[in-house]
């Protein structure tokens, strides 16, 4: 049996293609449970807890809350089990500042993702 069609580049061509699809398929499949996880942070940069996290989705009309959470002890907050493309997150905690709505893109629906930075209040007036 020949084997020189392992050379052919339509063959390299397209088989390469057909395995970084299946990589990239593979990658979301393990990765879209939809969780999200981060920290809030006050404008001291000290961890804050029990601040309030909302995670909205905003259409072409309307922003609506999805879901809901508090930070723990050290500031940190965990959602799980959302389907969206394209988030925005806000905190707030009563007596020490609020974050306004910060965009967040996704590659794929339901993507797992751990912010790098954390989310930082701002005192108000």
């Amino acid at each position: 049996m020949s084997w020189s069609f392992l050379r052919n580049r339509y063959f390299i061509t397209f088989g390469s293609m057909a395995f970084l699809v299946g990589v990239w398929n593979l990658h979301v499949a393990l990765n879209d449970e939809g969780i999200l996880t981060g920290r809030v942070v006050g404008p001291d940069h000290q961890p804050v807890a029990g601040a309030t996290v909302v995670l909205n989705e905003r259409t072409l009309l309307v922003s609506a809350a999805r879901a809901r959470t508090t930070t723990d002890a050290e500031g940190r907050f965990r959602f799980s089990g959302h389907r969206l493309y394209r988030i925005y997150l806000e905190a707030s905690k009563e007596g020490v500042g609020r974050m306004k709505p910060k965009e967040f893109r996704l590659y794929f629906k339901g993507q797992n993702m751990s912010l790098k930075e954390p989310l930082r209040l701002e005192a108000g007036p």
